[in-house]
Formats: structure tokens, sequence, C-alpha cells
């Protein structure tokens, strides 16, 4: 399955173990002007790529530029892109005032135009607390930011990123009909339902290690780490500890953990 003909994208060069081969930035339009989801990076190299998407899409100009979050990672360039082309930045309401300088702001269920076409807004908040996601009823396709990659998990870094919204965020599209997915990051995915429920059993598969790992007496979020995830070290045990973390902030809401002093202890209910 590929992208429908009036969506293009450019990767930016951001490789890393956090943005994989790096951000993808999408162009859409059918006809006139056309928007952008995303800009990584301010390079004359990076803005270059995305043009060059535009003009061979036939497009006359870039009219918006739209943004998933504030992550430096999708939104480092959208400056960069608007003094270039005079496009207009949009953003979550929340984050207004965030880049100093964007034009209009979006929310649930706004609907934004694009040349021949509209986007509906879907506000996903758990990896990053004003993140969208953006969605083309037409052909069924999902812009899906950070909230779902191509590969691997998104991050969820409390106290931002918040487990109980992401996983109300991914419960939510499966009340859409997703036929395709166009991550921030990684390769499209073709099979979106099933790619989203594996999301939500994935972290639900966590949270059950978490519970167990505080059932066998680990306390901190080191030590719980540590016994749910063998193998991880270097900087993807931060990333691992900030899930931990996530999900107890999560059972702390519930009712169903303590947190004394940065020790974490199972209530009796559990």
């Amino acid at each position: 399955m590929a992208e429908p003909p009036y969506i293009r994208h450019f990767t930016a060069n951001n490789p890393g173990y956090m943005t994989l081969q790096g951000t993808n930035q999408y162009v859409v339009g059918r006809e006139g002007a056309v928007l952008v989801i995303d800009v990584a990076l301010s390079a004359d190299s990076n803005l270059d790529g995305i043009i060059e998407q535009v003009e061979a899409m036939g497009a006359k100009k870039i009219d918006k530029i739209l943004l998933t979050h504030i992550h430096s990672d999708h939104c480092g360039g959208a400056l960069a892109l608007r003094k270039r082309t005079g496009a207009k930045i949009g953003i979550h309401r929340s984050r207004a005032g965030y880049l100093g300088g964007e034009d209009f702001q979006y929310g649930e269920g706004d609907r934004i135009q694009f040349g021949g076409g509209e986007l509906q807004v879907l506000h996903t908040p758990g990896h990053e607390s004003g993140h969208c996601c953006f969605y083309e009823s037409g052909d069924q396709v999902l812009f899906s930011g950070d909230h779902i990659l191509g590969f691997g998990t998104s991050v969820i870094r409390p106290p931002d990123g918040d487990m109980t919204d992401y996983l109300r965020s991914l419960e939510k599209l499966l009340g859409f009909n997703i036929s395709l997915i166009l991550p921030g990051h990684g390769p499209l995915v073709g099979k979106p339902e099933a790619k989203i429920r594996e999301y939500i059993e994935h972290r639900l598969m966590r949270q059950k290690q978490v519970l167990d790992a505080l059932r066998k007496g680990h306390e901190t979020i080191g030590a719980i780490t540590q016994t749910i995830y063998v193998d991880v070290s270097g900087p993807l045990k931060n990333i691992a500890e900030f899930s931990v973390q996530a999900h107890l902030i999560k059972l702390i809401k519930e009712g169903r953990v303590k947190n004394e002093a940065g020790r974490y202890r199972l209530l009796d209910a559990n």
C-alpha cells in the first residue's frame, strides 16, 4: 500500500534512537495550495526537500503548516518554512504562543481545508498534551505524528506525557474508519486497526508487569525498570524509566498504587 497521489512526504535528516530514520514531513493537496504537516529542521536542505515535493505535485504554494505537536523534531523548522513561503502556521490551542509566531489554532473536531479536500483534527494527548492527529475521511488516512509510529512505540514522558490520556486517545481512534496510517517516524502502517489494538495491548501488558514487580517487592522506578527491561541500557533505559513512571502515575490515579517518598506500593485492593 502506498500514499494516495495527493500526499507526498520528505523525511528530515535527523535520524536517531528517538526519531528512527528521521521525521516524516507530509505535503497534502490535490490542487492549487497545499499544506505541510510538521517541519523538523530549519536547514535549507530540509526546506528545499519539502518545497521540491510541493513542486512535484504541481502545486502553486504552501498555504498552511500544521504541527502534530511541539517537540522540536516536529516543529523545529516551522518558522523558517513560513518565512520562506508565507505559509500560515497552526498549532493546538493549548499551545498557543509556544512558537511565538503561529497564526491560527485548532482543536478536537475542527476541519482544516487543503487544496481539494479537508482534514479533521483529532486531539490525541498522551505523548504530548497538545498532540493532534489529522484525519482525511475520503481515503481514510490518518496522519498520526508520534501517537502511532511505523516501528516501535511512542515515548510517554511525565509530567506532560500521560499514560491515561494516551490509552484513551488510542481507544478513540478505534471509532474511526482508518485504512492507512502515515506516522511521524518510520514506514506507513497498512493495517491500522491491528496496529492500534497492538499498541493498547502492549501498554496493558507493561502495566501488568509493573504490578507484578510491585507484588514482588520492587518499590522504586529504577528497580521496577530493571526487572521489566532486563536487556535495556544507556539512553533507552531512561526512556524505559519514563514509561514505568507513566504507568505508576496512571495506577495512582486509579487508586491502585501509592507513592511514599519515591517508593511505590500496592494498595490493599490489589
